[in-house]
């Protein structure tokens, strides 16, 4: 019986409580992957503590939360925190403490800046292979991640394998990252599908019987296009309605109030707690549609492809999309799997056109899921060459 591979997987994005780990299909499926394989995987997680994590992951998977795995005392006072937070104290600080901590793995995976940077220390200190997940190409960031960016780039030089959400994604990135010769693979940003709480919805955020619900779920900002789809509510066919969820609650209320003005009662309702994997699972198979909308900011929205989050996970429970217009996001249209709108004013037209084509739509969905976007199809060859690197490296 061969001996089972220890993994470090080190889940470190910016902004670590509204990218939980457990809204992030990309790195989430590679942890209940690699414990299915297996494998014994020591998961690293920069968020707050989190209950939901009880069921959710196997025995194998232990979880180390941030202040357990460099025992760096809680500082409550803001002038102090905010010095131990600049990225050049805070890399020092990381590559100080875990530089001789951990020595013990046959493989390390990191997600997002920071995640390469502690993910590249341990393997360096393991020997080991280091594999580095991209979820958000640099040039998303303001300057003030600069320091980040650098060391993301200097880390990503020694990985083994580079995995992106798309397959279109690799060669922007790579020319972000001034890399050539990595190998990388593809791992589509789509949740398993599970069983979920079946609840209804209508009830739990008091909309009337009767009207069809279509979703936002994900990040509540300009960029995701929430003003653009607000303004449109009007122009919907009589008895739909909006639902708003965002996956963090910090700073909504703010955001909320400027744009009250957008606000019409009983036709826009508001999810502002987090839900649970489940939950959110139900509310997204539960709407007739899902939006996935975004302001081309760059390269990370233009090549969005399969990495857009929300799109992914409406097709797996087989919820038909209206999507922007965008190159990377033509398989919709292709596949017949929602509408592409290009202006604000083309949404009512989408609206109107998904429910007349749900049940269409909705079984192209779950077909393209299992044929074109299938997680486990490209995990078995995925596995496969980790075995072989950390065969190479044993």
């Amino acid at each position: 019986m061969s001996r089972r591979l220890k993994i470090a997987f080190i889940h470190y994005p910016h902004y670590v409580n509204s990218s939980r780990i457990e809204t992030m299909p990309f790195a989430l499926n590679s942890v209940l992957a690699l414990a299915k394989s297996e494998c014994e995987v020591d998961l690293f997680l920069w968020e707050n503590k989190n209950t939901n994590y009880f069921d959710l992951f196997p025995e194998n998977v232990k979880i180390i939360y941030n202040q357990e795995s460099y025992k760096l005392p809680l500082i409550d006072k803001p002038s102090i925190s905010k010095i131990i937070n600049k990225p050049k104290f805070k890399a020092g600080i990381l590559g100080f403490l875990f530089q001789n901590k951990y020595r013990m793995y046959d493989c390390v995976f990191g997600l997002g800046q920071i995640g390469a940077y502690v993910a590249s220390i341990i393997s360096n200190s393991c020997n080991c292979p280091f594999i580095y997940y991209n979820d958000e190409f640099p040039s998303c960031w303001d300057n003030n991640n600069i320091t980040w960016t650098k060391l993301e780039a200097k880390a990503v030089q020694k990985a083994s394998i580079i995995v992106v959400p798309d397959e279109q994604r690799f060669l922007p990135l790579s020319k972000e990252l001034n890399i050539a010769s990595n190998p990388y693979f593809s791992l589509p940003n789509i949740p398993y599908k599970r069983e979920y709480n079946h609840i209804n919805w209508h009830n739990k955020l008091n909309i009337p019987l009767g009207y069809d619900l279509f979703l936002h779920a994900g990040s509540v900002a300009d960029w995701s296009q929430i003003p653009e789809i607000m303004s449109s509510v009007p122009y919907w066919r009589e008895r739909t309605c909006l639902i708003i969820h965002t996956r963090s609650n910090e700073n909504i209320l703010k955001y909320r109030q400027q744009l009250s003005h957008l606000e019409i009662a009983g036709r826009i309702f508001w999810s502002l707690e987090p839900l649970s994997d489940s939950d959110l699972n139900s509310l997204v198979s539960y709407c007739s549609g899902n939006f996935a909308l975004y302001r081309n900011l760059g390269p990370n929205i233009e090549y969005i492809g399969f990495s857009s989050g929300k799109l992914m996970r409406s097709l797996i429970y087989g919820s038909p999309v209206i999507a922007s217009q965008l190159p990377s996001l033509q398989f919709v249209e292709d596949h017949q799997l929602g509408v592409l709108v290009k202006h604000s004013a083309e949404i009512p037209h989408a609206i109107e056109k998904i429910l007349l084509n749900r049940d269409l739509y909705s079984s192209n969905c779950l077909h393209f899921c299992k044929t074109q976007a299938s997680f486990e199809q490209k995990w078995v060859n995925f596995y496969s060459k980790i075995k072989e690197i950390t065969n190479l490296h044993g």
